[in-house]
């Protein structure tokens, strides 16, 4: 059940109960949006060739949603490298393929009432005949189930601009568009299906991570476009304050706001350790990740005061 977050009468500062922690926000700018705290209770396929939202918005009528998932490409050196000193350069490239597979495997059970998108960040590749040759070539495992996405490379400095340039090409040819991340594996499916749903009732959705940042972000339409820019601007990507700044910026432009329920993220060797614990004792977080766990399952993760074997 959703419910109105509010601000107390007496006091200038407004909490946002977000399932897991809270977010402390002026009242000023609760009162500028709506947030809604949300606690858990005909086939297409596009070519391997980059596909347009133009030439896709075509072949479709009338419009459908568009999911977006973000990833880097898994190229070793470049991808997860806070990871390196755990899994290696190689070991990294292979975790994140794994990520990527998992994601597009939820997101492709959706595909007969959304378009989806992979958007990826390829800088160290040289982009050919096209971007999924990319992937596969790098790493055939980040390949499974690519030829039912329409692939493109991210435009921007950082990932604020990606955003928004992501969100402004869609949005154009979407009624509503999802962007989800890679480095939440555990998230559920349904996740994505609650995020349209919250969109026909408010004009954005955020799911939070634990550690403050956030998985996914959806926009309806509606939003002007000249909104986007402040929507990802002035926020402190990859640290504590993302979802905070993030959810700042959206109120600020009077943008109403569904939170989801958390799931946290992997992106240091303490959270990549949690995870593998986790998939090890529970049965049910493996059928939600199953590359993933046949990753790590046959990876060697190295604590801190572990000592490599000679």
């Amino acid at each position: 059940m959703c419910v109105a977050a509010s601000a107390a009468s007496s006091s200038r500062r407004g909490r946002v109960d977000c399932g897991c922690y809270s977010v402390s926000l002026p009242r000023s700018e609760l009162v500028k949006g709506r947030v809604m705290s949300h606690v858990p209770a005909a086939s297409h396929h596009s070519p391997l060739t980059s596909r347009s939202p133009e030439s896709t918005s075509r072949l479709r009528r009338p419009p459908i949603p568009a999911i977006a998932v973000f990833a880097r490409a898994p190229v070793a050196g470049h991808a997860k490298t806070r990871l390196i000193p755990r899994l290696g350069p190689q070991g990294s490239a292979r975790f994140q393929a794994a990520l990527i597979s998992d994601t597009l495997r939820k997101v492709a059970v959706l595909r007969r009432c959304v378009q989806p998108y992979l958007f990826l960040a390829a800088s160290p590749i040289t982009f050919g005949r096209s971007h999924a040759e990319a992937i596969l070539h790098e790493q055939p495992a980040a390949g499974a189930g690519i030829s039912e996405f329409s692939v493109t490379r991210q435009q921007g400095r950082d990932l604020g601009e990606r955003l928004e340039n992501a969100f402004r090409r869609l949005l154009r040819f979407h009624p509503s568009c999802v962007v989800i991340g890679t480095d939440s594996p555990l998230f559920p499916a349904r996740i994505l299906r609650q995020a349209l749903g919250e969109l026909r009732a408010c004009e954005s959705v955020l799911g939070p991570c634990p550690d403050g940042g956030y998985y996914l972000i959806a926009l309806r339409r509606p939003v002007d476009p000249g909104r986007l820019r402040s929507i990802f601007r002035r926020v402190r990507w990859s640290t504590a304050f993302a979802f905070r700044d993030t959810l700042r910026n959206l109120l600020q432009q009077g943008l109403s706001c569904s939170v989801l329920e958390a799931c946290a993220d992997v992106d240091l060797p303490r959270d990549l350790q949690r995870l593998k614990e986790n998939l090890t004792r529970n049965r049910k977080a493996r059928r939600l990740a199953p590359a993933t766990w046949n990753f790590l399952k046959g990876s060697v993760v190295r604590c801190p005061w572990q000592k490599p074997h000679v």
